[in-house]
């Protein structure tokens, strides 16, 4: 059966998760398009990616990216939605569950900084399989085009919003003042740059690969250091003035 999160995704795109037995012929040629698109535009750039590549990877004729996306654009961007449908079934449940918390009003300063860290670990990600992903963010960061605003306000404006808030409750900072809003973008980095610069941390620590040990270990070193800048931000902030307010990003 096809859950809540699964089927939200099959107005625009097939998630890679929904099993095959589930979809048609045609669902299933979608897919395939997608998920060899996530490989293809993961490692050339939208102008340089070539249609008949993805094609073939994805065992379609070529002109089947026009029947179901329209063009190359269209494919990218239910490549993009796609990316947001990973995302959002690894930190969505958890975000959901943060959320709901927070809005009762009945919160407790050691909980969300425990919030704090399950969230900032579940943005972790060291495995191969993820790196296509994690390029085309990338990608998105450095040279948006107008799928940054699907990668935004489909997962990752939420994950600001909600960090921002845990700081609120925690160390006094407002939410949507400046100075929270990069605290938590600062906390965020130390999660991202385990995928952004995954090699330098291989060579430097003279491992292998990033195995369960070594996951375990980031994971351990992330929370426990998220939690030590978070009271130390705590004493530091919670008896200042509320700062200015930060105006809305136009995007």
């Amino acid at each position: 059966m096809v859950t809540d999160r699964k089927a939200k995704s099959l107005g625009n795109f097939v998630s890679a998760e929904v099993v095959d037995s589930e979809l048609s012929k045609g669902d299933i040629a979608r897919q395939s398009l997608i998920e060899a698109g996530v490989k293809v535009f993961g490692s050339h750039s939208l102008s340089s990616a070539s249609t008949r590549q993805i094609a073939k990877q994805a065992g379609q004729n070529i002109a089947s990216i026009a029947y179901y996306f329209g063009s190359k654009q269209g494919l990218y961007k239910a490549v993009v939605e796609h990316i947001v449908s990973i995302l959002d079934s690894r930190i969505g449940p958890l975000l959901d569950e943060i959320s709901s918390y927070l809005a009762t009003n009945k919160t407790a300063p050691d909980r969300c900084l425990e919030y704090m860290g399950q969230l900032l670990a579940s943005t972790l990600s060291t495995h191969t399989d993820m790196l296509p992903v994690t390029n085309i963010i990338i990608k998105e960061q450095m040279e948006p085009t107008q799928a940054f605003t699907i990668l935004y306000n489909g997962v990752l404006g939420q994950l600001q919003t909600t960090g921002s808030a845990l700081l609120e409750v925690y160390c006094g900072l407002p939410a949507n003042s400046e100075e929270a809003i990069v605290h938590f973008h600062a906390l965020l980095g130390q999660s991202l740059i385990f995928r952004f610069a995954r090699q330098t941390i291989i060579c430097r620590a003279g491992w292998v690969s990033i195995g369960p040990h070594q996951e375990q270990l980031i994971q351990d070193i992330v929370i426990q250091q998220t939690k030590s800048v978070m009271r130390n931000l705590r004493r530091q902030h919670l008896r200042k003035p509320f700062m200015a307010t930060r105006q809305p990003c136009n995007i």
